[in-house]
């Protein structure tokens, strides 16, 4: 009986409610928040960082390298003033604080509790844990605790079938959580930006009830590094790749082109042209096709090669040795590895998506949003023969580093949680 209550509840969690509900949810929340805010000045400088997923499991993705970037500049946050403490949670669990990234063998698990010059910094991507504990957060809010979150993408909402199931109801329960309870929600480019705030209008019907700010990516991949070390093995391997090897960097899964990428690849093979291409990332999710396509093709392990569980310095190696990076995603918040090629001084071939075109200046070229493999294929012999020509020309992005990241949102921080008890 109990197992059958568990999975009806479990069941009932995910499903959509209806909007009417999440409109007033959101509209009661904002009031309450007003006057919560209007009764507290600053005292306390606790700063909660949400590291839920990552402290659990953390499988190197692009958005995990960007919360682990900043996280691990904690004393960037303590010469602001903050008294840094990770949190995580988990169903049974309320967020509580815990080690990291040294784990210590038994966690206190007592819900945190916090006061007027707090902030709550949900950096993790933690679909689970905040719908679980909406009502914790709620109250840290209540007790004058100001509540930020990092958005990487809007994805899930706007686009459900590119997920597995239900991850666009658990995904939109979070995002209405957001709406209602945070003072700053940060985003990850511009373009994460302008989709948040037309998918509160579009989803719950409402303008953004709370300020936004775009966080500048770090481009070093050495500063958020999940894993060290290489293998013989792999340093063997790398040593025998040939001038004429192309990269791509992602999670395995439906939106990030690699189909289109193995098709294009497919034509040139045939054509006769010897390029090596090497896909770096793990298995995700809906690619059971694309991973039978992927092993029994009969380049692979000769020029076509798939490393899913590299460490992070491997990564730098491949960087380092490729000739150039192709990104097909047909959709991002961001796109970390292409700002990371350019840091190598690497050619980028991207899909032509409006959030890619923000790095035109640094050298990026660009293939057809809806290219057929046989245009694909195409721009990419083009491309790759205006690097054999020194015709592309590489401008490093920006010099910024995972420090100066965590140095903005510290800056952002403390202006949304003064040290000083002025009156809010």
């Amino acid at each position: 009986m109990r197992r059958i209550f568990k999975k009806v509840r479990r069941h009932l969690e995910i499903q959509a409610e209806p909007k009417w509900l999440e409109q007033l949810k959101i509209f009661t929340s904002r009031k309450k928040i007003q006057n919560w805010r209007a009764r507290y000045t600053a005292g306390h400088r606790n700063l909660f960082i949400d590291i839920t997923v990552i402290a659990a499991n953390d499988a190197g993705t692009g958005i995990q390298r960007v919360v682990r970037g900043i996280a691990a500049q904690a004393d960037i946050f303590e010469q602001h003033g903050w008294n840094v403490q990770f949190v995580a949670a988990s169903r049974a669990h309320p967020y509580h604080r815990i080690s990291w990234p040294v784990k210590r063998a038994v966690a206190d698990k007592t819900p945190i509790q916090g006061g007027a010059g707090d902030v709550f910094l949900g950096l993790d991507y933690s679909l689970d844990a905040v719908r679980f504990h909406e009502g914790q957060i709620r109250s840290l809010a209540s007790s004058g605790v100001r509540i930020a979150f990092l958005i990487h993408d809007l994805l899930p909402i706007d686009r459900p079938e590119w997920f597995p199931p239900q991850t666009g109801n658990r995904f939109r329960k979070w995002l209405r959580i957001l709406a209602s309870l945070s003072d700053l929600v940060l985003c990850n480019s511009s373009q994460t930006e302008k989709d948040f705030k037309a998918a509160l209008a579009t989803h719950f019907k409402i303008t953004t009830p709370c300020e936004t700010n775009v966080i500048p990516m770090g481009t070093d991949v050495s500063g958020s590094m999940h894993s060290l070390g290489t293998s013989e093995d792999f340093m063997s391997w790398l040593g025998n790749l040939p001038h004429q090897t192309f990269l791509t960097v992602s999670t395995l899964e439906p939106r990030k082109g690699h189909s289109d990428l193995l098709e294009a690849f497919s034509r040139l093979w045939e054509l006769g042209h010897d390029y090596n291409l090497v896909l770096v990332g793990r298995s995700g999710w809906k690619v059971d096709d694309l991973v039978l396509k992927l092993t029994q093709h009969p380049e692979y392990n000769k020029r076509l090669h798939w490393k899913s569980d590299l460490s992070d310095e491997e990564l730098i190696h491949i960087y380092e040795r490729c000739k150039g990076l192709i990104f097909p995603s047909l959709a991002e918040g961001y796109g970390l590895p292409l700002v990371e090629a350019l840091n190598h001084q690497k050619p980028v071939l991207a899909r032509d998506i409006e959030v890619f075109r923000d790095h035109e200046a640094c050298g990026v070229r660009y293939f057809p949003e809806n290219a057929t493999p046989e245009v694909f294929a195409d721009h990419i012999n083009e491309w790759a023969d205006m690097i054999d020509r020194g015709e592309i020309t590489i401008v490093r992005p920006s010099s910024r580093t995972w420090r100066h990241s965590a140095e903005y949102v510290a800056q952002l921080l403390d202006e949304l949680a003064p040290d000083s008890p002025t009156p809010l």
